[in-house]
């Protein structure tokens, strides 16, 4: 559920977001990680480093970690775009990145599926990217994270079988599939990202 959205809705119409979603084993991490290395010396891009209650030192994701207190704190001074919670942890989109799209630049990031509708009322230029895996091959990717038991991975399937038909996708979704090799996908999505950046009026 979003935590909250403490602004008055603003339509940015300046640069683009870009929202990179999937369901836990997808790869975004290491997709977005694989895209930031390529595009590495494209002032146009941004990748946002978000704002999560979890502890240092998760390689997971580049990300700045916060108590929930110092969370709370930040979400009352208006210090995110959106924000919010998800699997006990609390998540926010810094409004920093309003700066870089407001001179017409592309900004990625990792984001949740639930706040769509409230980015779309913000951005004009958002677009999803779905990361979607073939269900056998997500099964083995959670079962080599060794985080969760099969009774656990086979909910987890399920519930990520019945997103590929949820609603808040619409017309500004792309689904990316992440079964095979990562360049794969990797390059795809770079693609996207330069062909949306070559569009920005700066």
């Amino acid at each position: 559920m979003v935590i909250q959205d403490s602004k008055e809705v603003t339509t940015h119409s300046a640069g683009a977001l870009v929202l990179l979603v999937g369901p836990s084993g997808s790869g975004k991490d290491s997709l977005l990680a694989y895209a930031r290395e390529k595009l590495l010396d494209d002032l146009r891009i941004l990748f946002v480093r978000r704002c999560i209650t979890r502890k240092d030192g998760d390689p997971s994701e580049d990300h700045e970690s916060m108590s929930v207190a110092e969370f709370q704190k930040a979400e009352l001074q208006g210090r995110f775009v959106i924000s919010w919670g998800a699997h006990g942890l609390y998540y926010g989109l810094p409004v920093s990145l309003l700066d870089h799209m407001a001179a017409g630049g592309v900004a990625i990031a990792n984001g949740s599926r639930k706040t769509i509708p409230i980015l779309k009322e913000q951005f004009q230029q958002l677009r999803v990217i779905n990361l979607t895996v073939e269900p056998s091959i997500l099964a083995q990717r959670l079962a080599q994270r060794g985080r969760e038991s099969a009774e656990e991975i086979e909910r987890r399937l399920a519930r990520t079988a019945e997103l590929s038909k949820d609603p808040l996708f619409g017309d500004e979704t792309t689904h990316l599939d992440n079964s095979g090799p990562l360049y794969i996908a990797g390059d795809a999505f770079v693609a996207m990202v330069k062909r949306l950046a070559n569009a920005q009026i700066v």
